[in-house]
């Protein structure tokens, strides 16, 4: 999906989100945003919003010399989310159908936006998850994702935000338990990016115990896979199915040349819902073959 122009506010809002979270002063704080209006003028707009807002995170850390500014904040989040697992664990096993629920839990968990602040309020949580069937899923391909992992060998799971990924490996417990056989990757970012999740991020939720992790050496806000290392594209382009969390993931994978991806996420812009035609804030599971009868 290439950027547009309604992207520029996200890059914007990125400097003010990040130099207020650092306290940067007034001054360097203008500085940062006019050298990033600077890029944003000059780059390539051709390109992804994940692989332009790359360049911004990059103007912003190098400034601030942090290259990690959200690392206490998904610290805490994965922790606390850790902390629920067995309540949500518990909601999944209630279910008739258990890989339908785990999916939607998954899905919800993209709904809460785990880099705003270091607030967490539990029972909102809870509620959100508990009441998962409440908002139903605009484009729901999830029945056609079943089939497909039934007749698979392997699964790359491309993982998003922290916190989240508590709930990711909650689901992939659940896709182990339907097919036993089938061999799983989680991919994760290179390099820490906003609050996008890491090898760091996989290593404190304990991934390792359900799927084997792989990071993707690049830290665009996504999978731009022109960028990635060619271990990861090996295991990209072989893997039977993949299933790719989150907007960034989206706008970065969309136009990809490559069958069997199932994107999970929550529409959370206009230029978004707009490409997949359903109302902003929409949830969906959709099969990238959707997006190509859309052209």
């Amino acid at each position: 999906m290439k950027l547009n122009l309604d992207c520029i506010l996200c890059n914007i809002q990125q400097v003010l989100t990040v130099t207020d979270l650092l306290k940067v002063d007034a001054v360097n704080k203008e500085i940062i945003m006019r050298n990033v209006l600077d890029y944003l003028h000059s780059t390539n707009y051709e390109r992804s919003n994940p692989e332009v807002i790359r360049g911004t995170w990059d103007i912003i850390t190098n400034h601030v010399k942090a290259k990690d500014p959200y690392k206490e904040i998904k610290c805490y989040y994965n922790t606390e989310l850790s902390k629920l697992a067995g309540k949500i664990r518990a909601l999944i096993e209630q279910s008739q159908d258990k890989f339908g629920m785990a999916l939607k839990i998954a899905i919800t968990a993209n709904l809460i936006d785990f880099a705003a602040n270091h607030s967490f309020d539990e029972g909102m949580l809870l509620n959100k998850i508990t009441n998962t069937n409440v908002q139903p899923l605009e484009i729901d391909d999830s029945k056609k994702l079943y089939k497909k992992l039934e007749a698979a060998g392997s699964l790359l799971y491309l993982g998003d935000n922290c916190g989240e990924i508590v709930v990711d490996k909650i689901f992939i417990e659940y896709i182990k338990e339907c097919f036993p056989a089938i061999k799983i990757y989680f991919g994760v970012r290179g390099e820490p990016i906003v609050n996008d999740v890491t090898i760091e991020d996989a290593s404190m939720v304990q991934m390792q115990e359900v799927a084997e992790v792989v990071s993707n050496g690049d830290s665009s806000l996504g999978t731009v896979i022109q960028r990635t290392t060619p271990e990861f594209c090996e295991v990209f382009y072989q893997a039977d199915v993949i299933i790719a969390k989150g907007q960034g993931n989206f706008e970065s994978l969309s136009e990809i040349d490559r069958g069997n991806i199932f994107f999970m996420f929550m529409a959370k812009c206009q230029a978004v819902a707009s490409l997949l035609d359903i109302p902003k804030l929409s949830i969906v599971c959709v099969e990238n073959k959707k997006l190509c009868h859309r052209e």
